[in-house]
């Protein structure tokens, strides 16, 4: 017998167009990014798939505000634990990221604006 539909089958959906319509990239290299770039920090994760997982429902939940920028997962290391920064890139200026982030926190979702190192 076949597994019933998931009660959220449409809001995946509806996600998933997000993610189309938002055409986010990725740099080929995340060591090409260049210093003092403007990033905007949008969480730590334990991993790369965690990271991109949260990528793509920021994406579902935010598409509109995030359309044109490209992912950035960065591994770091702290305290002898590595973990990966989500990252999102495609910004004109500071006031572009932190407009970026303001609209962000408005909705509730954690983000501060960042330069690359």
């Amino acid at each position: 017998m076949p597994q019933s539909r998931p009660s959220n089958l449409s809001s995946r959906i509806q996600a998933a167009a997000k993610v189309k319509d938002a055409e986010v990239t990725e740099p080929e290299n995340v060591s090409s990014v260049p210093v003092g770039t403007r990033l905007v920090q949008l969480g730590a994760y334990d991993s790369e798939t965690i990271a991109a997982i949260e990528w793509d429902a920021l994406i579902g939940k935010h598409g509109d505000l995030l359309t044109g920028k490209k992912r950035l997962i960065q591994s770091a290391e702290s305290g002898g634990r590595t973990f990966f920064r989500l990252r999102a890139m495609g910004f004109d200026g500071v006031e572009d990221s932190r407009n970026l982030c303001s609209a962000l926190l408005a909705r509730g979702t954690p983000c501060i604006p960042v330069s690359a190192r």
